[in-house]
């Protein structure tokens, strides 16, 4: 299965002197390619035609995640377009996590069920330092995945803190709404047809209440059909 990110791809992390950063398009100056992964056009390639395959993409420094003396996780938000899309006659891949991670390298991950993230002995272990948001395309009962088809959000763990049906929240007609609320409703999709879908992550603000309900402090708020 290939897994490819695409531009535009904007993460940034706020706090009370903001550090942020957007690609327009990919090149070897600003991520540093681990694995598998390789630069493709505009785009990267995470994993390639094989079996077993892990790649991972970082960016080329550290992030500040807290301020000094102080366990308070800063908040940020990022913006990243994906596509996951299975070779023919291959076996389909599991997906791919959206990481921060305290070193660079593939160390201590592994495949397959485990999405390049950790690995069987690491798995849970609280010295990880690791949190994730999972595109999990594959149910396993040893991480209690609640569906073949979901976003998840992993700390330390491929058991995910909190995880949904990989969808997408739309807006309907106030008019229709009860208790003068706005009609949300959900559209499910599935993330590994080969669309190209764009995914936006928020832990500062929840835009809506039913957002707050399906993914805990808006992890992510949304997948959505980007072409």
């Amino acid at each position: 299965m290939k897994m490819q990110l695409f531009k535009p791809y904007a993460p940034s992390s706020q706090s009370t002197s903001a550090f942020e950063f957007a690609f327009k398009g990919f090149n070897a100056s600003g991520i540093l390619l681990y694995g598998s992964a390789t630069l493709d056009s505009s785009a990267i390639s995470l994993t390639q035609n094989t079996t077993f395959s892990i790649g991972r993409a970082v960016y080329h420094s550290k992030i500040l995640t807290s301020l000094h003396n102080s366990s308070t996780v800063l908040p940020f938000r990022t913006s990243f377009t994906f596509s996951i899309t299975p070779y023919k006659n291959q076996p389909p891949g599991h997906g791919l996590v959206f990481v921060f991670v305290p070193s660079s390298g593939t160390a201590g991950a592994s495949s397959a069920q485990h999405l390049g993230f950790l690995n069987r002995t690491n798995d849970g272990n609280p010295d990880n330092h690791v949190f994730g948001i999972e595109f999990d395309v594959f149910q396993n009962q040893e991480f209690s995945d609640i569906n073949g088809n979901h976003v998840g959000v992993n700390v330390n763990s491929l058991t995910s803190v909190v995880s949904h049906k990989a969808g997408y929240w739309l807006q309907g007609d106030a008019k229709n709404s009860h208790n003068n609320k706005t009609n949300w409703s959900f559209h499910e999709l599935k993330l590994n047809n080969g669309a190209i879908y764009q995914a936006n992550s928020n832990n500062g603000s929840c835009k809506h209440e039913k957002a707050a309900e399906a993914v805990d402090q808006c992890f992510p708020r949304s997948v959505q059909n980007f072409s």
